[in-house]
C-alpha cells in the first residue's frame, strides 16, 4: 500500500494561513503609519518626554550630582586621554560631548558618558594596531573611529536591534573587564614609577615583565606616583569607614578625593619644577590648549584601516554602555529603553567627532557617583558640561604642572573598582559552571593577548554555548505521577519512581525547546532510541539483499534489550531479543529465526517483558514549551511519522498536547501531509511513486487492526496529555467494531 493523493495537499484550518497574518499586519500597520510615525520620532528625544513634567525640586539634587560628577570628570579625562596615547585634551573634549549629547537622548539619570579607562585602553590598541605604521595622524585616526563607531550604534538603534545585547551574558562582560583592569593597572606601573619606554599596548604579561626589568629606571616620579595612590585609597577606605561610623559628611570628602590629590600634588610639582619650566625634575602634564578645536568633518578616507577598528570600539563600547545602564535601572526601579540608549551613544560618538572627541561610552565609576549624589534626572548632565568648559576655558594653565605620575595613580584608583570580586567566582561556580568558564576564557584572553581577542574569543564561546544549548535542548519521557496526577519526567528523582507509565504501546514525550533546524534531527534521534528500547519491532520481512547497507535496526534493539536487561537487574542471564522473520537469500518461504541466547555481564538477567513489549500505537507530544516550528522540523515530524510506522510495523496515531493556537495550522499541515507521499522541504523531486524507493521505508498496511481513519484532523490536539490518552483509548476500544464494518482500508486519499 503506497500513501496516495489524489491533488495537492490543503489544509482547512480555524486559523489564518502566514499569508494571512501578514496582510492583516501589513493592513494595520499601513492604516496607523502617521501615528506610529510621530511615536517613533518622539520616541527617539525623550527629553520632550520628561523636561515638560521637571519638577523644581528635582533641581537642588540635579545641581549637586552635576557638580560632583564635574569635579570628578576633569582628572579622570586628562588620565584617560594618556592611556588612549592621545593629547590630554581630547579627554576633555570627549567628556564634555558625551554628557551633554546624551543629556538629550538618554533614557537614564544615573549614566554619565565620556571617556573610560576600558575604552580608552582598546582605542590605544586599535592606534597601535591598525595605525602602526602612523600612515594617518593618531588624533585623526582615533576621531574618525568615533565617527563610524557612532554610525554603527545608531543604526543598530535607529533599527530597534538592541537585542543583540541579549546575547551577551554578564559573565563575559564581567571577564573581560577584569581582565582589562588588571592590564590597565599592569600598564600604569610604568608611569607611576617614571619609567619611560615601556609599551603598555602590549599584552598585559609582558608589559608586567618589561616593567620589572626596568626597574633600575625608576625615577623620582615614584615618590610622586605612590604617594598619590596611598593618597587616594586612604581617602576612599577611610571616608567609607567615617561614614559607616556616622559622619555621612565624608561621602562627599571622598567624592571629590580626585580633585584633592591632584591639587595639592600639582601645587608641590609647582614647587619644585617652576623655576625649571623647561626642564622639569619629574614628568608633567605640560600646555593643554585653551577651549575646543575647530569643528571639522572627521576623516575617514582610509577606511580598510578605520572600518576594521571600529568593529571592536562598537561592541566594547555597546557592552559597557548597556551594563551600567542596566545596572543603576535595576538599582534605581526605571527599565532603560535598549534601543533607546544605542540611539543616544551613537549620536554622541557621532556628533562629538565632529568636536574632536573619541569613542566614549557609559563610566561605571562617574554613573556610581552620580546615582550616590541623588540625581533626579538627566539634566544634571547639563551642570557636568559646565564644569568641563570652565575647566577648557579658565583651568587649563593650572594643569601645566600636574604631575603624570598622579595621573597613573588616579587610573589605578578608578580601575580597581572594575574588577570582579572573588565572590563572583564562587557564586558562578554555584550556578553555572559554563558561566564561569565564559568570564574565567575573557579574562585570560583579555590579559596575555589584548581586549580585542578576549572579546572576540568569550562573545564567540558564548553564542556557540548557545547555539549548542539551542541544538541539543532537554526532552522527558512522561509518565503520570500517582500522587498529583500529573505527567512528570520518568526520570525524575523524587516523582518518577511512584508515577504509572501510559498505556501499553503509548508513548509520551515533552519537548522542552522550540522545533526548528538546529534541534529537529536530535529531537527525532532520541525519541527513536526511546521507541526501540520500549516497543517491539514489527516491521516489514526483508531479504538480507533487500536492507541497506546501513541499517543497524538489529544491533540497536541488541543493545537496547541489554541495557534494559542492566537497568532492571532481572533474575536470568539471559536475553532473549525479539523473534523476528526473515526470508533468506536461497530460499523465497519465510522462516522464524528462533530466539538467541545472547550473553550479558554477570549480574543481567532476562526478564518476561523483554520478550513481550509492545508494539507502539500511539505518541502524544506534549508541546506546552514549545514556542516556535519551522519547516525543517515539520519534515523532521513527517520523516519521524513514517520511521514509527516502519518500525511498528502498523499506523501509529500522533497526538499533541498543549498546543499554542498560532502552531495548530503548522501541525494540521503535518497531520495532512503524512497522508501523502510528499515532502515539505524537498532538495530532489519527490513525485516517485513510494514502492520505487527502499523497500525498508515502506508504509505499513492500512488494515492494521488498530487504525480509525480520523474525519478531522483536529481530533488530534488536546488541552491535556490526560485527554489525549484518553482519546487514545477510546479509539481502541471503538477499533474493533470498526473492523467489522470496513476490515480494508485500501487507501486513504486526501482530496483537494
Amino acid at each position: 500500500m503506497t500513501y496516495k493523493a489524489s491533488g495537492p495537499t490543503k489544509v482547512q484550518s480555524r486559523y489564518p494561513t502566514q499569508y494571512q497574518q501578514f496582510a492583516q499586519k501589513a493592513k494595520n500597520g499601513l492604516r496607523h503609519v502617521p501615528e506610529y510615525s510621530v511615536d517613533y520620532v518622539r520616541g527617539l528625544f525623550p527629553i520632550a518626554s520628561w523636561l515638560p513634567r521637571y519638577n523644581r525640586d528635582w533641581l537642588y539634587g540635579d545641581l549637586i550630582a552635576g557638580l560632583t560628577v564635574g569635579i570628578v570628570v576633569i582628572p579622570q579625562a586628562l588620565a584617560y586621554a594618556k592611556l588612549a596615547t592621545l593629547p590630554l585634551q581630547y579627554g576633555l573634549y570627549t567628556s564634555f560631548t558625551g554628557v551633554l549629547i546624551y543629556a538629550l537622548f538618554a533614557t537614564s539619570k544615573d549614566v554619565t558618558i565620556g571617556a573610560t579607562a576600558v575604552l580608552s585602553q582598546l582605542t590605544g590598541q586599535v592606534l597601535a594596531t591598525y595605525n602602526a605604521d602612523k600612515s594617518m595622524d593618531p588624533v585623526t585616526f582615533a576621531i574618525a573611529v568615533s565617527f563610524l563607531t557612532g554610525l554603527i550604534q545608531l543604526a543598530l538603534g535607529l533599527f530597534r536591534l538592541g537585542i543583540i545585547v541579549d546575547f551577551i551574558p554578564a559573565p563575559v562582560i564581567a571577564g573581560f573587564t577584569t581582565g582589562a583592569g588588571i592590564g590597565i593597572i599592569i600598564g600604569q606601573f610604568a608611569g607611576l614609577l617614571g619609567i619611560k619606554g615601556i609599551n603598555t599596548n602590549d599584552p598585559a604579561y609582558q608589559v608586567l615583565g618589561n616593567t620589572l626589568k626596568a626597574l633600575g629606571q625608576t625615577q623620582l616620579d615614584a615618590a610622586f606616583g605612590f604617594a598619590g595612590l596611598v593618597s587616594l585609597l586612604l581617602f576612599k577606605f577611610g571616608c567609607r569607614y567615617a561614614v559607616k561610623r556616622g559622619y555621612p559628611f565624608m561621602k562627599w570628602v571622598s567624592l571629590s578625593r580626585n580633585a584633592v590629590v591632584i591639587i595639592i600634588f600639582t601645587a608641590i610639582s609647582y614647587a619644585i619644577n617652576h623655576q625649571n619650566r623647561k626642564s622639569p625634575r619629574i614628568r608633567i602634564v605640560g600646555d593643554i590648549p585653551k577651549g575646543f578645536g575647530p569643528i571639522h568633518v572627521p576623516d575617514v578616507s582610509d577606511l580598510s584601516k578605520v572600518a576594521p577598528a571600529s568593529v571592536t570600539v562598537v561592541i566594547v563600547a555597546i557592552l559597557e554602555h548597556i551594563a551600567v545602564v542596566k545596572s543603576y535601572g535595576r538599582l534605581n526601579g526605571y527599565r532603560p529603553d535598549a534601543n533607546q540608549e544605542l540611539v543616544a551613544l551613537g549620536f554622541t560618538n557621532f556628533l562629538g567627532s565632529f568636536l574632536g572627541a573619541y569613542p566614549a561610552t557609559g563610566s561605571f565609576s562617574r554613573s556610581a557617583i552620580k546615582s550616590q549624589s541623588g540625581v533626579r534626572s538627566p539634566l544634571a548632565a547639563l551642570f557636568t558640561a559646565a564644569i568641563v568648559v570652565l575647566a577648557l576655558y579658565v583651568l587649563t594653565p593650572l594643569f601645566y604642572y600636574i604631575p603624570s605620575a598622579i595621573l597613573s595613580a588616579i587610573i589605578i584608583s578608578a580601575i580597581s573598582d572594575l574588577i570582579s570580586r572573588p565572590a563572583l567566582v564562587k557564586q558562578l561556580w554555584d550556578i553555572q559552571f559554563l558561566d564561569l568558564f565564559a568570564f574565567l576564557l575573557a579574562l585570560v584572553f583579555t590579559f596575555f593577548f589584548s581586549i580585542e581577542t578576549g572579546i572576540y574569543v568569550s562573545v564567540g564561546f558564548a553564542v556557540a554555548v548557545l547555539l549548542y544549548r539551542l541544538a541539543r535542548p532537554h526532552y522527558q519521557v512522561l509518565a503520570r505521577s500517582n500522587d498529583t496526577g500529573i505527567w512528570v519526567n520518568v526520570k525524575d528523582a523524587q516523582l518518577g519512581h511512584t508515577a504509572s507509565p501510559p498505556p501499553p504501546g503509548v508513548l509520551v514525550f515533552k519537548l522542552e525547546e522550540s522545533l526548528t533546524y538546529p534541534n529537529a534531527n536530535y529531537f527525532a534521534e532520541h525519541i527513536k532510541e526511546i521507541m526501540i528500547e520500549s516497543t517491539e519491532f514489527g516491521g516489514p520481512i526483508l531479504k538480507s539483499n533487500q536492507k541497506l547497507w546501513c541499517d543497524d535496526t538489529d544491533d540497536k534493539i541488541k543493545r537496547a534489550r541489554k541495557a534494559l536487561a542492566k537497568k532492571k537487574a532481572v533474575s536470568e542471564q539471559e536475553i532473549v531479543p525479539d523473534i523476528r522473520l526473515e526470508i533468506r537469500d536461497n530460499d523465497n518461504s519465510p522462516s522464524v529465526t528462533p530466539p538467541r541466547k545472547e550473553s550479558v555481564d554477570s549480574g543481567s538477567h532476562s526478564d518476561e517483558t523483554l520478550t513481550s513489549l509492545p508494539r507502539l500505537r500511539a505518541v502524544v507530544f506534549d508541546f506546552s514549551a514549545v514556542n516556535g516550528i519551522d519547516s525543517t522540523g515539520v519534515q523532521t515530524l513527517v520523516d519521524l511519522r513514517r520511521d514509527m510506522d516502519a518500525f511498528a510495523g502498523q499506523r501509529v496515531e500522533i497526538h499533541f498536547a498543549h498546543v499554542r493556537p498560532r502552531f495548530e495550522r503548522i501541525l494540521e499541515y503535518f497531520l495532512a501531509i503524512t497522508r501523502t507521499d510528499r515532502d515539505v522541504t524537498p532538495v530532489v523531486p519527490t513525485d516517485i511513486p513510494i514502492e520505487e524507493t527502499a523497500t525498508n521505508s515502506n508504509p505499513p498496511s492500512s488494515t492494521d487492526k488498530n487504525l480509525v481513519p480520523f474525519v478531522d484532523v483536529r481530533e488530534l490536539f488536546h488541552a491535556t496529555v490526560d485527554l489525549a490518552v484518553a482519546a487514545i483509548e477510546r479509539r481502541r476500544s471503538r477499533a474493533s467494531s470498526f473492523e467489522k464494518k470496513q476490515p480494508e482500508i485500501d487507501e486513504i486519499k486526501v482530496h483537494s
